[in-house]
């Protein structure tokens, strides 16, 4: 079937939805990063940031979460093309979060890793007068997102920023997508499938793989729920913001306006061999994981699906899997990445007759995953600098993980 091309209108509207306002520089920003237990927190700082001081505080115990930090810091700083010049002034002390509370230098709190204490971070870090930018999730049970609404709220009253790394927002295609769906003539209005959703996706991962020829080694935490929490509460937190950002554009989506309606949950179990293998760590027993669950929920009254599965390892040749599927009135939009697209993301328009097109991106205006975290992060600073913040990020993120959150409960009750 022959793609739609994309016109020159569009690539440039998308570059205007992509590019955030980094020019209104009004003083010199420092940041504050604490645990970095994720590589996310220091992708944050993979390209010199323009405001913003060459010196970051971090905030850690030692140990090798933070010597993969340093390292990766480290290479930034030791590139050919466009080095960082990064310097870091390193707390390990047991009693790191008063002395944050004390760091009148550090004005950004950065945060990526054991999503346990992640909520008392960000609410100690709105306390002490800091923004935040942080990695998903915020929280990944209902006492995390109590301590979050009380962050949001705290922020609010002080003029700060908490801003989340949503970075789905810049995918091209989910640009592309946005843009259809709320186009009326070729999309319609939303309504429900043979399946009662409006809206239905469905992301599959992969504990253990291969990057550059070598294993990604994880943290023995991110098998812990109670740390890395449930798939629910975890991969999901994209697909939700994409539905609200995409489906609801300039839309403040309160709790009020969530209604779960289902939820469940299943565990992947690992062998001590497998566990050993993605973790370097020993264990006698195997390690049963609820990385594995679904939601069903009404958003503003739409009906949504989201589902989400962690194998062990991925088939050879194969990876992870992405499905999508909007109901229209006039038409379907589909993405898919799996064997059928060689694992790329593709995305579709389906008529109502069942003609089926290939809505054709150009791979030049694809940007790859560690230049999104580059947008976001420029989204941020101009939040920071004077650009006025919607109010439908803050109430949005909110209702994401009342959502989230009160799944887990709704599917751990099923287990009694």
């Amino acid at each position: 079937m022959k793609g739609v091309l994309l016109t020159s209108a569009l690539l440039l509207m998308i570059t205007a939805c992509t590019t955030g306002n980094g020019e209104n520089e009004k003083r010199e920003h420092r940041l504050a990063v604490i645990n970095p237990g994720h590589f996310h927190a220091a992708l944050v700082t993979k390209s010199p940031l323009a405001g913003v001081s060459d010196t970051i505080s971090v905030y850690a115990p030692a140990g090798a979460e933070f010597e993969s930090y340093r390292a990766l810091i480290d290479s930034y700083n030791s590139r050919e093309e466009n080095p960082t010049r990064w310097v870091l002034k390193v707390d390990s002390s047991a009693r790191f979060l008063d002395n944050l509370a004390s760091d009148k230098e550090a004005d950004i709190v950065v945060l990526a890793g054991d999503n346990h204490d992640k909520p008392d971070y960000i609410l100690a870090a709105a306390r002490s007068g800091k923004n935040i930018l942080a990695d998903k999730p915020m929280a990944i049970d209902r006492e995390g997102y109590c301590k979050l609404a009380e962050a949001f709220e705290t922020a609010g009253r002080d003029s700060l920023v908490i801003y989340e790394l949503m970075t789905e927002r810049y995918d091209t295609l989910n640009i592309v997508t946005r843009e259809i769906i709320n186009d009326p003539e070729r999309f319609g209005s939303f309504v429900a499938n043979d399946d009662g959703v409006a809206i239905s996706m469905k992301s599959v991962h992969h504990f253990y793989k291969e990057v550059s020829g070598r294993p990604l080694q994880r943290p023995a935490w991110y098998y812990d729920v109670t740390h890395q929490g449930e798939g629910i509460a975890d991969v999901t937190t994209h697909l939700i913001d994409l539905i609200m950002w995409q489906a609801f554009p300039d839309q403040a989506i309160l709790p009020a306006d969530i209604v779960i309606t289902d939820a469940g949950h299943s565990s992947t179990v690992l062998s001590p061999e497998q566990f050993m293998r993605s973790t370097g760590v020993e264990v006698a027993e195997p390690v049963e994981v609820y990385s594995n669950g679904y939601i069903l929920a009404l958003i503003d009254g739409l009906p949504v699906r989201l589902e989400v599965q962690w194998d062990y390892e991925a088939e050879p040749g194969a990876g992870d899997t992405f499905t999508a599927t909007y109901s229209g009135t006039n038409g379907t939009v589909e993405i898919r990445q799996d064997a059928t697209t060689d694992f790329v993301k593709q995305l579709y328009l389906v008529s109502p007759d069942g003609n089926r097109q290939l809505i054709d991106i150009d791979p030049a205006q694809r940007l790859g995953h560690e230049e999104h975290f580059n947008r976001v992060t420029r989204r941020f600073m101009g939040y920071l600098d004077g650009e006025p913040m919607p109010e439908w990020e803050k109430t949005n993120t909110l209702a994401k993980y009342y959502m989230t959150t009160g799944a887990v409960e709704i599917a751990r009750s099923k287990d009694n």
